[in-house]
């Protein structure tokens, strides 16, 4: 089964101003890599997009990443639910507490068995979840910023 990718909002600003970095996903797309975003990354990223100057640029680059990179969008299913509630309830890692946008992102890559979740958000990538959600098989994906999935894990398939 091909690895996933889950992609954060800031990816795809970050991709949009600098043509470079989305040549990383191209090569992962292209090297079989699933990758994935769910309706409320896609639903932030577009009111974010929408409320400031070059709105149309983005939108429409936003749309062309999405055919482009093949991207699967992800929908609520039981178990991002469930995980949402989770992270809301046993808070054990302080970062996210003023974050449920964040955490509702980390829940859907959760949910769908994401390997990779990319994001620039600092206090995401050292986000621990409660150690719970391994035991009902649910795990954490490893987190980090673009640049950092292609020299630590891309630079290894090429």
């Amino acid at each position: 089964m091909n690895p996933s990718i889950f992609l954060d909002t800031p990816v795809f600003f970050h991709c949009i101003e600098h043509d470079r970095l989305g040549t990383i996903l191209e090569h992962a797309n292209n090297a079989g890599y699933k990758i994935q975003t769910s309706i409320s990354v896609l639903g932030e990223a577009f009111t974010q997009m929408h409320e400031g100057l070059d709105a149309i640029r983005y939108i429409t680059a936003l749309n062309q990443l999405l055919d482009d990179w093949n991207i699967t969008v992800l929908f609520p299913n039981e178990h991002v639910r469930v995980l949402c509630y989770q992270m809301g309830e046993v808070e054990i890692d302080t970062r996210m507490i003023r974050e449920p946008t964040d955490r509702t992102h980390l829940a859907y890559a959760m949910a769908y068995h994401s390997d990779y979740f990319l994001t620039s958000d600092k206090n995401l990538i050292k986000y621990r979840i409660p150690r719970s959600f391994g035991e009902v098989g649910f795990f954490k994906p490893v987190t980090m910023p673009l640049e950092t999935f292609r020299d630590t894990v891309l630079g290894k398939t090429s």
